[in-house]
C-alpha cells in the first residue's frame, strides 16, 4: 500500500472509530438513564468489597486460562514459544481490544510478535483465527451444556428453551465449520480460489494455514476447546459472585447464569468500543428478563467493573513493556494492511 493510501486508510479508520465511540457512550447514557432508579437503589445499600475482590480474582484466573489456551496453540507452530510471553502478550492484547478503541487490534499485536519470531504472516494469523473460533465455540458449548441441565426447569419458559436450541444449533454449525476448515474440500477441489490478492483468497489461505497447522493436532484443538469452556465458566462464576452483592434477593440460579451469560458475552463481539459498551447492557437486560432477573443491565455493569479492572492490570503490563509494544504495533499495522488488501500469503 502506498504512503498516501495508508494515510487515507488511517484517517478513515480514525473517523469510524470516533463515530463508534460516540455510539458507545450514547448507548451507555441511554442505558444509565433507563435504569437510574435501580442503580440508585443498589448504591443506597452497602456493597461488600470482599465480594468484588473475589469476583475479580476469579475473572483474572479466567483471563490467564485464555492466555494459556493461545500458548498451547502457538506451541504447535513453534516449540520455543514461552508461557511468560503468552501471558505478557495476552494482557497487552486485552488492553488494545478493550481500553484503546481505534488502535491496532490486540490479536494483531500478538500475531506481530509471532512474525518477529520468524513465523510467517499467514501461520501467525492462523493462530489468532483458530483461537477466536475456539473461544466463540466454547461460549455456545458452555451455554448448550447448561441448557441441558436447565431444560426440565425451563418447561414453563418456552423462550428459554428456544435459546437452548439456538445455542446447540450454533455449536453444530461451529463443529461443521471446523470440519470444513480441517478437511479443506473446497480449496482442494478448486485450488484456483487460493490465488490472487483478493480478500476471499486471503481468507481461504488463512483457513488453509489453520488446517495445515492443526489438522494433525486435533487433541490440542480439543483440549483448547475445553479450556475455552473453563475460561467462560470462570467469567460466569465471576458474574454470579458480583451479582450476589448487587442483588441479594431474587437472583436467578447459577444454572440460569451458565446459559445466559455466555449469550450476553457474545454481544461483545460487536464492533463497538470498550467491549460493546451500552449494547451488552441492553442484551443482558433482555436475556435475563426471561428468568425474572431484577436488572440484567445492571448485572452487566457490575461485570464491567471486573473487565475494566482487568484492563487496568493490562495497562500496567503495557507501561512496563512500552518499547516492545511500539515495535510490535508497527509490525501489526503491516499485518493489518496485508489482511485488508489480501496480501497475506503463506511463504
Amino acid at each position: 500500500m502506498s504512503t498516501e493510501n495508508q494515510k487515507k486508510h488511517r484517517l478513515r479508520s480514525l473517523v469510524i472509530n470516533l463515530a463508534l465511540i460516540a455510539v458507545a457512550f450514547a448507548l451507555f447514557a441511554w442505558v444509565l438513564n433507563k435504569h437510574s432508579k435501580n442503580i440508585r437503589d443498589v448504591f443506597n445499600r452497602p456493597l461488600d468489597g470482599r465480594v468484588f475482590a473475589a469476583g475479580f480474582g476469579i475473572y483474572v484466573v479466567g483471563m490467564l486460562f485464555t492466555y494459556y489456551r493461545w500458548y498451547r496453540l502457538v506451541r504447535v507452530l513453534d516449540g520455543s514459544f514461552r508461557l511468560r510471553d503468552a501471558v505478557l502478550l495476552g494482557f497487552i492484547g486485552n488492553l488494545f481490544n478493550l481500553i484503546i478503541p481505534g488502535a491496532v487490534g490486540g490479536d494483531l499485536i500478538k500475531a506481530g510478535y509471532l512474525v518477529k519470531m520468524k513465523i510467517d504472516n499467514t501461520r501467525a494469523i492462523a493462530s489468532m483465527v483458530i483461537d477466536r473460533i475456539l473461544g466463540l465455540l466454547g461460549l455456545f458449548l458452555l451455554a448448550g451444556l447448561a441448557g441441558i441441565a436447565a431444560w426440565g426447569r425451563a418447561g414453563g419458559r418456552p423462550e428459554v428453551r428456544t435459546l437452548i436450541v439456538i445455542a446447540w444449533c450454533t455449536v453444530a454449525v461451529g463443529f461443521i465449520g471446523l470440519a470444513a476448515i480441517f478437511n479443506q474440500s473446497l480449496t482442494r477441489r478448486y485450488p484456483q480460489l487460493l490465488e490472487g490478492h483478493g480478500k476471499l483468497a486471503a481468507l481461504l489461505r488463512e483457513l488453509k494455514a489453520v488446517s495445515e497447522a492443526y489438522r494433525q493436532k486435533l487433541g490440542v484443538v480439543g483440549g483448547c476447546l475445553g479450556l475455552s469452556c473453563v475460561t467462560h465458566g470462570m467469567s460466569v462464576l465471576a458474574w454470579y459472585v458480583i451479582s450476589q452483592t448487587l442483588f441479594p434477593n431474587a437472583l436467578p440460579s447459577l444454572a440460569d447464569h451458565l446459559l445466559l451469560v455466555p449469550l450476553t458475552l457474545f454481544s461483545m463481539a460487536a464492533p463497538i468500543p470498550f467491549g460493546a459498551l451500552g449494547l451488552g447492557e441492553e442484551v443482558s437486560n433482555k436475556l435475563f428478563a426471561l428468568v425474572n432477573h431484577p436488572d440484567g443491565a445492571l448485572a452487566m455493569m457490575g461485570f464491567r467493573v471486573l473487565m475494566y479492572g482487568g484492563g487496568l492490570v493490562s495497562f500496567l503490563f503495557y507501561l512496563a513493556n512500552i518499547r516492545q509494544v511500539r515495535a510490535l504495533t508497527d509490525t501489526a499495522e503491516h499485518l493489518e494492511d496485508d489482511i485488508l488488501h489480501g496480501a497475506a500469503s503463506a511463504d
